[in-house]
């Protein structure tokens, strides 16, 4: 897997040194894009405790996650524009395009990148950006944007509301949003596999410069793998000091297997300035208890 594996195996390596010896101030790590992009530094927020500088107000209702609304000079403002950077210029043309976002576990940060990558790139004014929440167990999405959870992307796929019905325009400019919705019980693999799926997908591309999902992690179940086939690719995400190889290898191989063509692995980096908003990048969340995590959260659906 070239680069990618490289990039693997180093927040292998990272994790297993955390976990040896306590941190330091020199052993921060900045996190990247790998292939096709060169290195791009990105301390992805994920909301921690409050710091001791002023408190949050909130703007809306909309999470202290979205860093690029709240603070658009800031230092992981800037690293989101880096990233912004390197999808544009892999798309020269300015073709619209379709992007999921998934990790091979859960809480590792991808709906937070998936909701700051959709900032970031509305933040130029001719971009119609739109960002899906793809999630059907998990959505969070709704929630950080501060708007009703449904009716959503499951209502359109099972055919009860249309898709003009479910995009919601957000405070961002040059931003939509489309919640996960409803499911009422159906799998997921229904809903995506439903005859107007791709056609949902096909709008989603043609109505908007770019559309960001949010999707389960790889690992888990197959969303990302029906889902992947409908977009123009999938980004990776990995957390340093957190992700083991072996799953985020697995996610690779499960969309490669899927003929889901990977745009870039995004390493995420266990620490972030601590400035105006807190952010910390601690879930307490154990790998030992990864199955055991989605045996007592899910419901018994299969998909």
């Amino acid at each position: 897997m070239g680069r990618i594996s490289d990039a693997l195996k180093r927040a292998e390596q990272e994790r297993r040194a955390a976990m040896a010896a306590p941190e330091t101030e020199d052993h921060r790590m900045g996190s990247h894009v790998e292939e096709p992009f060169s290195p791009v530094d990105i301390p992805i927020p994920i909301v921690g405790e409050e710091a001791d500088e002023e408190p949050l107000s909130l703007v809306q209702g909309l999470s202290e996650a979205l860093v690029p609304y709240y603070d658009s000079s800031s230092l992981i403002t800037e690293q989101y524009r880096s990233l912004r950077t390197r999808l544009l210029s892999s798309n020269p043309q300015y073709e619209h395009r379709v992007i999921a976002v998934t990790s091979g576990a859960p809480r590792e940060g991808k709906s937070v990148t998936t909701l700051n990558l959709g900032c970031i790139l509305a933040e130029i004014r001719h971009l119609k950006v739109l960002v899906v929440d793809g999630d059907f167990r998990r959505g969070s999405l709704a929630s950080m944007l501060n708007q009703p959870g449904q009716p959503g992307l499951a209502e359109v796929l099972s055919g009860e509301t249309p898709y003009e019905g479910v995009i919601r325009k957000t405070p961002i400019p040059n931003l939509y949003f489309i919640p996960s919705g409803d499911t009422k019980n159906r799998s997921a693999a229904e809903l995506l596999t439903a005859a107007n799926a791709r056609h949902v997908f096909k709008r989603m591309h043609d109505d908007f410069h770019y559309a960001v999902v949010d999707t389960p992690p790889a690992t888990t179940v197959t969303d990302v793998g029906i889902i992947g086939q409908m977009c123009s690719g999938v980004i990776v995400i990995v957390r340093m000091n957190q992700s083991h190889e072996a799953i985020a290898k697995r996610a690779v191989r499960l969309l490669q297997v899927n003929n889901i063509p990977i745009i870039g692995c995004l390493v995420i980096g266990r620490e972030s300035p601590m400035g105006r908003y807190g952010y910390s990048y601690d879930y307490g969340y154990y790998y030992n208890r990864y199955y055991d995590y989605y045996r007592k959260k899910e419901s018994p659906e299969k998909s």
